[in-house]
């Protein structure tokens, strides 16, 4: 069963996309996609040196300066400390006003060039893709991805690099996102973030799952069995005696968890997760959506440092690497017919809402 399932994956894929589709680039070399975006990373390369040769000229005065300005800076704060019998509130901070103004001035280009590849650059990148588009300031709906029972609690939520496209009926969207709770310890408040990386939301327009299956890193017995309580899931059992030992998975409906859960999804998973260099991986199957979470230390869609070539190839083989998971996993979901795999089981079949 799951080698006919990955023949039709792999005999379904598209040398050019459908209109107002995201292209299918699975089947094209990392050589030849590189080729593709060789004018775009041209561009980019030339707003790198332009701003190299500012950041190294702008090196070679902010040094000296600081050297100059630090101790003078210095010996004003300690005079003007001691007019103040030793009562620093605030009037003797010369030094960091200065350094900080020094910093920022010489440290410019630098932001200049990632603002470049994040407004110029991205954009372009993304119509490689076909129909995708690319925002640095739009989210995923917090409301849509609440429902999945895998968002931790928190009280602010950021978010960057936002792309949208659709592919065989199913809306894309990911970004690189960051939940933060907020903590008070006396008068104080500050924000601990509790999830840094990806989320990638799937929304299917043509079928909607029967019940609710989520996948969580292993976090021992005592969190399974709060999970199971709080959310009114139970275990899953799952074919991959691997992927068992990492993660676990919580369904209301056992039939259609071991459908979705099967070994093709699971590589998928896995691929994305290692692509992004994840730390935890969650994933949700819910109502017609299915969500995923990779945190990751890592900043990704960022460009190389400013001494690296724009042309070199990492991230934009990164990028594809990343694309080709989520489509792959959009391809098994494309697959799945609800009534069918609960008519194969002898339930009933119910008519999907």
């Amino acid at each position: 069963m799951w080698k006919r399932i990955q023949d039709e994956i792999f005999s379904n894929f598209q040398s050019a996309p459908e209109p107002g589709e995201v292209a299918d680039i699975r089947n094209k070399q990392d050589k030849d996609f590189l080729k593709d975006s060789a004018e775009t990373l041209e561009k980019l390369e030339d707003i790198r040196l332009e701003k190299l040769d500012i950041f190294k000229f702008r090196q070679k005065i902010g040094v000296p300066a600081a050297a100059v300005a630090t101790p003078v800076c210095g010996y004003i704060d300690y005079w003007l400390l001691a007019l103040q019998g030793g009562n620093d509130n605030g009037i003797a901070g010369l030094t960091v006003i200065v350094m900080g103004a020094l910093y920022w001035w010489v440290t410019q280009p630098r932001r200049e060039y990632r603002d470049a590849y994040k407004t110029e650059i991205l954009p372009r990148l993304a119509q490689l893709f076909g129909d995708f588009t690319y925002s640095l300031t739009n989210k995923i709906d917090m409301v849509k991805m609440m429902g999945s029972k895998i968002v931790p609690h928190h009280d602010r939520y950021k978010s960057e690099d936002y792309f949208v496209g659709t592919y065989k009926g199913v809306d894309i969207e990911f970004s690189e996102i960051d939940l933060e709770e907020r903590r008070r310890s006396g008068k104080k408040t500050r924000y601990i973030s509790v999830f840094k990386g990806l989320a990638v939301m799937l929304t299917i327009k043509n079928k909607r799952f029967y019940g609710h299956t989520l996948i969580e890193q292993d976090k021992g017995k005592i969190s399974e069995w709060f999970r199971e309580r709080r959310s009114s899931l139970e275990r899953a059992e799952m074919v991959d005696p691997e992927f068992e030992q990492l993660f676990d998975a919580y369904t209301n409906d056992q039939v259609e968890a071991r459908y979705l859960i099967d070994p093709v999804m699971i590589e998928n998973l896995k691929g994305l997760y290692q692509e992004y260099e994840g730390e935890k991986l969650g994933a949700a199957f819910y109502n017609d959506r299915m969500l995923i979470l990779v945190s990751s230390k890592t900043n990704h869609f960022e460009p190389a440092n400013i001494y690296t070539p724009a042309t070199d190839p990492a991230s934009i083989i990164k990028m594809k690497h990343e694309i080709h998971q989520i489509l792959s996993i959009i391809d098994k979901l494309s697959l799945y017919d609800p009534r069918e795999v609960h008519r194969e089981h002898g339930q009933e079949d119910i008519d999907a809402a």
